[in-house]
């Protein structure tokens, strides 16, 4: 199982095997990651919520505490201090996880304690003489087979030259650009009412505040290309001489013909200048009643949309948010796959004209993501490579990846739904002029039967519907709602009109 944990220098994937899901603990947690950071010292404990203000129990399993849906992927939060968490090189002595709770956790025999700038005392491993911030210019620390990876002795006691190569090739990344996405030739449809929702609220803050919402709408599929092939060709992926490739563009491959965007949800979230996204994921309770409404309406999650202060130009992404499309693009795909999932950016030109972009990330990228490959470095514009790993551009190594490397240019277009309306408030926006109340339900509903609205018309509102569910049953009323949203032929039975107009406080017709 791998759960994530976000702290304040990244994100952290834990994988863990050594127990099974419904006996993992916060205690097998902390185990795992002192396995790779033994001298990690935490400033919060492991929480459900990004404050750290709800930590998590040590003793008991995830899955009996309140609030934990314990699945893969599932994300925790802590907060560390950054100088004790360079990873273990081989030969370092191992910490448990409880000790490194404690600022006072004794050294092992390659790290020291230095005075830092501010005065302030940290624990870094040590380096040679030449180069004081390098954990691996010292030719005694450098026992693994690469940095971070055992001796290949004590993996193996001998190696053939094919068995090393191969070995080594899992680690090695020719760095191509992809320069098709896995949309078709119809591409990104855009539900413009929602998007000029979005987009009207950045500007309250002159779009010096980032923040994002997951797309919501369906995948339309075509027919595979005539001389296509059905599997998948993994020779991109061999265990042979060389590092691995990219998929070649003579593959073809089974592509959605567009990908429609119905409606905007934005989970709760607060800017943070300091956080490498520009925003902080807050718990979100509504989360099983989005997805639920969402396929009631027979939608699915199609891709996610952020907002973006004003950029020099060229850049289009940080290496954060390359990171977060790859880790959205795996969690649809279920893996390391093709995948229509689109990533839109919305930001402001230099005339204040809104600028509105589709992309998705390379299969190599995804994989460099799920294998832990990349990480964000002081330069935003660039994703730094794992020492672990090599990137190979131009035919030598590279220690970084410029961003738009991995980017791919998705066809947009906007239009507007047949299904729904995007009047109604959105959720989980503070500042905002409008919020989400029974007043302005009257205000949305008391327009039917005016100018050829029909009182189900106006209630085929996303965000109104997610409403209702604070209210109605999710299990039984939402079903029948949403039906009728969805097949206009279906007729709304009149108690819910009477209930959800009583709700408005309407006296009128409905």
């Amino acid at each position: 199982m791998i759960i994530r944990v976000r702290t304040n220098i990244g994100i952290w994937r834990v994988t863990i095997t050594s127990a099974p899901p419904s006996s993992i603990t916060t205690q097998t947690i902390l185990d795992t990651i002192a396995q790779t950071r033994p001298h990690v010292v935490y400033e919060a404990p492991l929480s459900l919520d990004p404050k750290c203000s709800s930590p998590l129990d040590t003793s008991s399993p995830l899955c009996e505490q309140s609030g934990v849906q314990l699945r893969d992927g599932l994300m925790l939060y802590c907060k560390v201090d950054a100088s004790t968490c360079a990873e273990n090189t081989v030969g370092t002595t191992s910490a448990s996880a409880t000790a490194a709770f404690s600022a006072e956790t004794a050294p092992s025999t390659n790290t020291k304690r230095i005075i830092d700038k501010d005065g302030s005392i940290k624990l870094i491993h040590t380096t040679d003489s030449t180069n004081p911030t390098s954990t691996t210019n010292n030719p005694s620390q450098q026992l693994g087979f690469r940095p971070g990876l055992m001796p290949l002795r004590d993996i193996k006691k001998s190696w053939t030259l094919n068995e090393f190569t191969a070995m080594d090739d899992k680690y090695n990344f020719k760095i191509k650009r992809q320069e098709q996405s896995f949309v078709g030739v119809e591409g990104l449809h855009l539900e413009s009412g929602a998007v000029d929702c979005f987009q009207r609220y950045l500007r309250r803050f002159q779009f010096r505040q980032q923040r994002f919402g997951y797309l919501y709408g369906k995948f339309v599929e075509e027919e595979e290309e005539e001389g296509g092939k059905e599997e998948e060709d993994r020779s991109h992926l061999r265990q042979g001489w060389g590092a691995r490739m990219p998929k070649s563009d003579e593959t073809k491959v089974k592509k959605n013909k567009k990908v429609i965007v119905e409606a905007i949800y934005e989970p709760p979230q607060e800017a943070d200048a300091d956080a490498a996204e520009g925003f902080v994921i807050l718990e979100d309770d509504q989360e099983e009643n989005v997805e639920h409404v969402a396929s009631l309406l027979g939608l699915q999650k199609v891709g996610w949309i952020v907002g973006q202060p004003p950029r020099e130009t060229g850049f289009q992404f940080s290496a954060a948010e390359v990171i977060m499309a790859a880790e959205l693009q795996l969690e649809c795909a279920q893996g390391v796959e093709e995948t229509p999932f689109v990533t839109v950016r919305c930001t402001v030109g230099d005339e204040g004209n809104v600028i509105v972009e589709a992309f998705q990330v390379s299969l190599q990228c995804m994989e460099m993501v799920a294998e832990e490959a990349l990480d964000i470095g002081p330069n935003p514009g660039f994703c730094y490579v794992n020492e672990t790993f090599t990137a190979i551009q131009e035919g030598k190594p590279s220690p970084t990846v410029e961003n738009n490397f991995f980017l791919t240019l998705v066809p947009i277009h906007g239009y507007q739904s047949d299904m729904f309306v995007t009047q109604f408030p959105f959720a989980n926006r503070p500042f905002d002029d409008r919020g989400q109340t029974h007043d302005e339900m009257k205000r949305q509903l008391g327009k039917s039967g005016q100018a050829g609205w029909t009182f189900i018309d106006l209630l085929s509102d996303f965000a109104l519907l997610l409403y209702l569910c604070k209210f109605l049953d999710v299990s039984q009323d939402m079903p029948k709602i949403c039906e009728s949203v969805k097949d206009r032929e279906v007729l709304l039975d009149d108690g819910y009109k009477i209930i959800i107009s009583s709700m408005a406080g309407m006296d009128g017709s409905y």
